[in-house]
């Protein structure tokens, strides 16, 4: 499995690319689509996930939908934000953006698969209501749940400081310290590490 990771968009957001063989899947698309498309290049995209619906993380969903036959998943009570530019926050920068609807609605537990790795969905809320987290093995996509050394916002609409830290103590932190932490923005960090450092959130 190669993991690719492309800085985009307008708040530069982490967008990876997950690679197995003739296969792959993209995890927050942000924008700038043309980065993308050569970590693509003539594999079969199985997925484009949104860990939530922000702009910043769903901006090359439709250029991506009309280039190749993929399928847009994201958690099933985030779906209204992607065609709502107030609540996807793309009306504040003046983008007004409106996704293409998800084929796919997620649940917490449910999986997906690229070669023999699995992808374990994990309902993290607190940066929106919706956001999920995403496990494979001892690696873990954390969207804009946690940071290194710190956590999502959740002054925005949808936001809850208290469940946000309920998320990360009881749905993150119980996973193995040696889980390596992609993360929406910066630099990636492990679970053990923040149980360690992270003052937003004590164990």
């Amino acid at each position: 499995m190669e993991i690719l990771c492309r800085t985009v968009g307008l708040l530069a957001a982490n967008c990876y690319i997950l690679r197995n063989g003739d296969e792959a899947i993209i995890i927050d698309p942000g924008g700038d689509p043309q980065l993308l498309y050569p970590c693509i290049g003539d594999r079969v995209l199985l997925y484009v996930i949104n860990t939530h619906g922000h702009y910043d993380h769903i901006a090359a969903n439709n250029p991506l939908k009309a280039r190749y036959d993929t399928r847009l998943a994201c958690f099933e009570t985030e779906a209204q934000m992607l065609f709502n530019p107030d609540k996807n926050l793309s009306a504040m920068v003046g983008a007004r953006y409106i996704s293409v609807a998800p084929d796919l609605l997620l649940s917490d537990g449910d999986t997906l698969n690229i070669g023999r790795e699995t992808l374990e969905i994990i309902h993290t809320p607190g940066h929106t209501e919706g956001s999920i987290s995403l496990r494979m093995g001892t690696v873990l996509f954390s969207g804009d749940t946690l940071f290194y050394h710190s956590v999502g916002r959740t002054d925005l609409p949808g936001g809850d400081l208290d469940t946000l830290r309920e998320s990360i103590k009881t749905r993150l932190y119980s996973l193995p310290d040696e889980t390596i932490v992609y993360t929406g923005h910066g630099e990636s960090t492990m679970i053990g590490e923040e149980k360690r450092y992270n003052e937003w959130v004590r164990v």
